[in-house]
């Protein structure tokens, strides 16, 4: 599969992943059909969108792409019509996991394209994979994940890290793949063990002074 074409099916797998989830969470919160399909097309668009914008690619392209909204509204159509079957607590953590790194990988090789240096190429990547998931919070007034002690931008920072460094050697479709497979792997594995980023504790200072 040619890297061009990798790269329309990776956004299409972003899309489907983060429409899902972000339908799944609107029904969670109780909104009606129209906030469901706001939060659906925040979830799967606003990483693309954000990618857009700081890459300085003009208008987003989610914008003007038919496919998408089709992508997104049969995305809707699903967890409408079928709520039980996001019930399953494992399937929304693979569907999140698939959504951050099929869309990071994705932004990835288009900042590769772009000539970005590493810092840049690093920035577009993960925000992209993070960003629909930030928005699709945000609106759920949830706290993001990634605000948690989760492993999930991290994922992407490791996978990401691996793309730019190992193309040179591997080529660059092989080291695609091989990301995505290290995104999964970082983010699924963290959940399975529970293996979390450390926190900051603050002892509480007692009325008394005790």
């Amino acid at each position: 599969m040619s890297p061009i074409a990798s790269l329309s099916v990776l956004e299409i797998i972003g899309v489907v992943s983060f429409a899902l989830l972000g339908a799944h969470t609107a029904v969670q919160r109780r909104m009606d059909l129209f906030g469901i399909t706001i939060l659906a097309f925040t979830a799967a668009c606003g990483g693309g969108v954000l990618r857009d914008v700081v890459m300085d690619r003009g208008i987003p392209v989610f914008f003007s792409n038919y496919q998408t909204v089709l992508i997104v509204m049969l995305s809707v159509a699903a967890v409408v019509a079928v709520p039980q079957l996001f019930r399953v607590q494992w399937l929304l953590i693979v569907l999140d996991a698939m959504g951050l790194s099929f869309f990071a990988v994705d932004a990835g090789i288009k900042a590769i394209y772009l000539h970005y240096n590493f810092m840049q190429f690093l920035f577009a990547a993960v925000i992209t994979g993070i960003g629909g998931g930030i928005l699709r919070d945000l609106l759920a007034q949830r706290v993001p994940v990634i605000f948690r002690h989760d492993i999930y931008a991290l994922a992407a920072i490791v996978g990401c890290s691996f793309l730019w460094f190992a193309r040179g050697m591997i080529g660059l479709g092989p080291a695609a793949y091989a990301a995505l497979f290290i995104i999964l792997a970082v983010r699924l594995v963290s959940v399975y063990f529970n293996i979390n980023l450390p926190l900051v504790k603050i002892a509480e200072i007692r009325k008394g002074g005790r």
